[in-house]
């Protein structure tokens, strides 16, 4: 008896986990249309960290695709946000929003998604001044 107990707790505990990173995922739609309508960014970065906590509600295997591509969304409104109004708070959570989106894609293996991410990302870093410095040469061999 005590083995099925056990059995229906880690069956309930799993479906309200399911539930509450569903939960997350249409808060951050939600979060969305309201910045939308208000024009505001706040809204989008609660939608950001709304769905970085739902990543840790998934195993690997289970995180669905549509969270690669609503933080791909998130990270490409705050991008355009930050580079039109110089907002580096929205730059900020864009680089977030696509960090998350290309580790969904690496790890679903949606290596296109990946790539097109990428790209927006490093153009987030760029903006926000967190780009890698171009390579140097040496002027030791110089001499």
């Amino acid at each position: 008896m005590p083995k099925f107990n056990k059995l229906f707790l880690r069956q309930k505990q799993k479906e309200a986990t399911e539930e509450l990173a569903d939960l997350n995922r249409e808060m951050a739609l939600k979060m969305i249309v309201l910045a939308c309508d208000t024009g505001d960014i706040d809204p989008l970065i609660d939608a950001v960290q709304a769905m970085r906590s739902t990543e840790e509600l998934y195993s690997q295997s289970s995180t669905p695709i549509e969270n690669a591509h609503i933080q791909k969304k998130l990270g490409d409104v705050l991008l355009s946000v930050g580079k039109n109004e110089v907002d580096m708070r929205a730059l900020e959570h864009a680089i977030l929003a696509y960090r998350s989106a290309i580790t969904i894609a690496s790890l679903l293996g949606a290596e296109g998604l990946r790539e097109d991410i990428r790209i927006n990302y490093k153009e987030a870093l760029r903006y926000a001044g967190q780009d890698e410095a171009p390579a140097t040469f040496s002027l030791m061999g110089v001499a």
